[in-house]
């Protein structure tokens, strides 16, 4: 017993030694401060948050959660979808409650879509769940009586991939016999808008396959800018984020302000990681204003 203790002690004094001296910009500084983040994450949440949860397919990932307005709030009108972070593997619009009632407690209607996770679904299945998930959320807002406001798609991290995805790939949308002009903005969270910057993990061929696969393009955001953009974009990265590389946005941006001269917004997180990125959920900082201002612009324009 005794010497499992030592062990323990040594080993919180490693990772302290490491929390403490890991210099920004890398996988291992993020894994460090996670626990902290989750923390945050958990502590900061101030009461339930009322929901329902739709399932839209047979697997138990694919179901997204529709959070009301708070009672009392003057209603938005605009709703938000937000897609939550996780490389495309790990978490759940559960973990990330705090983010819809962000926006809930604010007037919006608030819709939290999952869908099939890396591994054991890629890019295929993944744009299947986002295409068939949407139509459900539309069916949800149809009954709600809402199917008439414009919708702001969001994301954080993996999420903003896939928020991104929806909104640019025109083409599938036109499928889905969706109309471009339903959406009203996007904003997106320490996202990679292109796969081509982001190093080669298993993470990245897990989802998208080899560079040379027609997958890892269809999976890549900025494939899908035309040459007139003129959807309201705000995107947020810092740039020590040491899981998203900080080029996977900047490339996408630099390309969209070539196409876009108004209404797109790249703020930039100098020396800020990735976890910095999702700050806004629980600190009144800088960063929660820069969204909120975004979001009075939209509610103004509606």
């Amino acid at each position: 017993m005794m010497l499992f203790l030592k062990l323990l002690v040594g080993l919180i004094g490693i990772l302290v030694v490491l929390y403490l001296l890991v210099p920004r910009g890398n996988l291992l500084h993020e894994l460090l401060h996670l626990p902290i983040y989750h923390y945050h994450l958990f502590r900061n949440r101030t009461g339930p948050i009322p929901f329902t949860r739709h399932y839209f397919g047979k697997h138990q990932k694919q179901y997204f959660l529709h959070f009301p307005p708070v009672a009392g709030v003057p209603e938005q009108k605009q709703v938000i979808l937000f897609f939550h972070g996780g490389g495309w593997s790990l978490g759940s619009p559960e973990m990330f409650t705090i983010n819809a009632a962000f926006f809930a407690r604010r007037g919006y209607h608030v819709f939290m879509p999952s869908y099939r996770r890396i591994p054991f679904f890629r890019y295929p299945a993944i744009r299947a769940d986002l295409s068939n998930g949407f139509l459900a959320i539309r069916s949800v807002m149809e009954k709600e009586g809402i199917l008439n406001k414009k919708i702001i798609s969001a994301g954080m991290s993996a999420g903003g991939n896939l928020a991104a995805l929806l909104v640019y790939d025109r083409q599938t949308l036109a499928q889905l016999n969706v109309s471009p002009a339903i959406f009203s903005g996007i904003l997106l969270l320490a996202a990679p808008l292109d796969l081509s910057k982001m190093d080669a993990t298993p993470v990245r061929w897990s989802y998208a396959g080899r560079v040379s696969h027609p997958a890892f393009t269809a999976a890549s955001p900025i494939h899908y800018l035309q040459e007139k953009e003129t959807l309201s974009v705000l995107t947020i990265h810092g740039t020590r984020d040491g899981l998203v590389a900080f080029e996977a946005a900047d490339s996408f941006m630099e390309l969209l302000k070539q196409k876009q001269k108004e209404n797109c917004t790249f703020y930039v997180l100098e020396n800020g990681t990735h976890l910095d990125t999702g700050s806004w959920n629980f600190f009144d900082n800088e960063l929660r204003s820069v969204i909120l201002k975004w979001l009075e612009k939209l509610d103004e324009d509606a």
